[in-house]
């Protein structure tokens, strides 16, 4: 039997309104060291976004090269197989990757060729397991595979570097295509608005078809970071990301990695099974009046901590001392207020215009209140758009005077 592990979207150092939560990345790595020590995988593979941003401090690149350290150094997995995400740096992933070859660790960065993505990694079984690894790839690229059409030139790309680990595999081997995209048909998660990720682009193509996948045994897609089957078929997955990334997932889809078990060669198809991941500190979010949200946190008392976002939707009172009054009880309670924001604000300008309101209330309108009206959907304290009114006021007065600033 051959064995892998599919987990994506890591994002370490992702931080949670500036809240720093390297602890839990750093545990929840510790977690899924556990999981490879009691599954022993002949892979490990990992779809993308392995950093939040292109490049992570030297404390966050720690945390990832003391995880792979681990994990060959104790053999927790045969090899391990990663490809570079939208939010990875290809150049500072690529310089590492021939390095990280002589561990056993495959790692894809960068516009590769689809010859180039594909290998086979021998399996603890004595056969061997193919593998077509495609990193998030640039829309000129695409386009010149698929003759001006990025679309095409996707699935021409995927479909040959499947191929190419198809003749490596062997006709007794599986082979797993991983990448990092938006498939057609997936459902989008519900942290889109809120963190402003545009979740489509893969090559400049807002989603991809799976037609490039055909010839795999398993597809470990990441991007999208609910967990989730695509095309109605099993072995076509998205891992999600392991840890709830923003309070839009609060309440949403468990969590957690997902093993695939081949039991027969080429062609057969997997059984797969997802253990789920531990929530080190669970996510709420509080809406109402103060009186509401207070009695509503009073009651909220997580174990192991929670972080906490608060709406204000009603009722009167001063913004900033709800917020002071609601911070109180969190951490009574063994939790932290992350964000708040006063949403009394809310049908406005933008309550106006979507009404339908005359001319004349619209022409009233202004450049300054429709960007207080926008900075006002944001995890902003009183005092943060007060100063970014006041920036705004003088950007305008500038404009006015002709003062280029």
């Amino acid at each position: 039997m051959k064995k892998l592990v599919h987990t994506a979207d890591l994002h370490l150092g992702a931080k949670l309104h500036e809240k720093d939560r390297l602890d839990e990345q750093t545990r929840l790595l510790d977690w899924l060291c556990g999981v490879l020590a009691r599954e022993r995988p002949d892979a490990l593979v990992l779809a993308g976004d392995l950093f939040d941003v292109y490049y992570p401090p030297s404390g966050v690149q720690r945390v990832w090269y003391d995880f792979l350290a681990r994990v060959r150094g104790e053999g927790l997995a045969g090899s391990v197989v990663a490809v570079a995400g939208n939010h990875d740096s290809p150049s500072a992933l690529g310089c590492s990757g021939r390095v990280l070859g002589l561990i056993g660790a495959h790692l894809l960065a960068g516009d590769t060729r689809a010859d180039e993505e594909a290998f086979a990694v021998d399996c603890a079984d004595g056969g061997r397991m193919g593998f077509a690894a495609i990193p998030f790839l640039r829309e000129g690229l695409l386009r010149t595979e698929g003759g001006g059409d990025a679309a095409r030139g996707f699935a021409a790309h995927a479909s040959a570097a499947v191929a190419a680990a198809r003749g490596l595999a062997g006709e007794s081997g599986p082979v797993v295509a991983v990448a990092h995209c938006t498939a057609r048909g997936a459902a989008l998660s519900a942290a889109t608005s809120e963190r402003g990720r545009r979740w489509g682009a893969t090559g400049g193509v807002d989603a991809v078809g799976l037609e490039g996948f055909a010839g795999a045994d398993y597809v470990a897609l990441g991007h999208l970071h609910i967990p989730q089957t695509v095309g109605g078929r099993d072995a076509v997955r998205y891992a999600g990301s392991p840890l709830a990334m923003s309070f839009a997932e609060a309440g949403g889809a468990k969590k957690g990695v997902c093993v695939a078990e081949f039991d027969g060669g080429g062609g057969a198809a997997p059984r797969v099974r997802v253990v789920e991941a531990p929530v080190y500190r669970a996510l709420k979010a509080f809406s109402g009046t103060r009186e509401e949200i207070l009695a509503a946190a009073s009651a909220w008392k997580p174990e192991g901590g929670g972080w906490a976002s608060v709406s204000v939707t009603g009722g009167d009172g001063s913004f900033e001392e709800t917020c002071e009054a609601v911070r109180a009880v969190l951490e009574a309670n063994g939790a932290e207020l992350a964000c708040n924001t006063d949403d009394r604000r809310r049908g406005g300008v933008g309550g106006a215009a979507a009404g339908g309101e005359s001319v004349e209330t619209m022409r009233a309108v202004t450049p300054l209140s429709l960007a207080m009206e926008r900075l006002s959907e944001e995890h902003l304290s009183g005092e943060e758009l007060e100063e970014y009114g006041k920036m705004l006021e003088e950007i305008g007065a500038g404009e006015e005077t002709g003062d280029a600033r």
